[in-house]
């Protein structure tokens, strides 16, 4: 984005109007394989389409993970 290299697990645009709840269910799930015994670290952040972080105004966010052994 922007010129820069990120990495970017899911990506959608809200269906509903500013103020609503999102709720977002992704399709076509792929998993990818990690090599690596452990995951040390994982962060997340959540943007608006110009990579600027949210301010969620102190609202719940629920994020799932789904890891599965191969």
């Amino acid at each position: 984005m922007n010129g820069r290299t990120q990495n970017t697990v899911y990506s959608f645009f809200p269906n509903v109007s500013p103020g609503y709840k999102i709720g977002e269910n992704p399709r076509n799930l792929v998993y990818l394989q990690i090599i690596s015994d452990k995951i040390n670290k994982m962060e997340t952040v959540v943007t608006d389409q110009n990579g600027k972080q949210l301010n969620l105004l102190g609202e719940n966010l629920t994020i799932r993970y789904y890891l599965r052994e191969i």
